[in-house]
C-alpha cells in the first residue's frame, strides 16, 4: 500500500473514531441515536480533510516525469 493511501485511510479512521466518541458522548448525556447536524459537520470535515490528504500526497510533476522516462526506456529496450 502506498503512502498516499495509508495517510488517507488514517484520516478517515480518525474521523470515524471522532464520530464514535461524539456519538457516545451524546448518548451518555441522555441523547439518542439520530443523524444530527453536528454529526454531519464531523463527516463533512473529515471527508474534506481526507480529500485534501489524498491531493497533498499525490504524485509530484517530477515523479510523473521520472516514471514516464523510465517507461520510455523500458519500451525502447523491449522494442515497442
Amino acid at each position: 500500500m502506498n503512502l498516499r493511501t495509508k495517510k488517507t485511510l488514517t484520516v478517515l479512521l480518525r474521523g470515524a473514531i471522532a464520530l464514535c466518541f461524539s456519538t457516545l458522548w451524546g448518548l451518555a448525556r441522555g441523547g439518542h441515536l439520530a443523524v444530527t447536524p453536528l454529526g454531519l459537520v464531523f463527516v463533512a470535515l473529515f471527508v474534506a480533510i481526507a480529500g485534501y490528504t489524498w491531493w497533498w500526497y499525490g504524485d509530484s510533476p517530477k515523479a510523473v516525469a521520472l516514471r514516464a522516462k523510465a517507461d520510455a526506456k523500458k519500451a525502447a529496450r523491449s522494442g515497442l
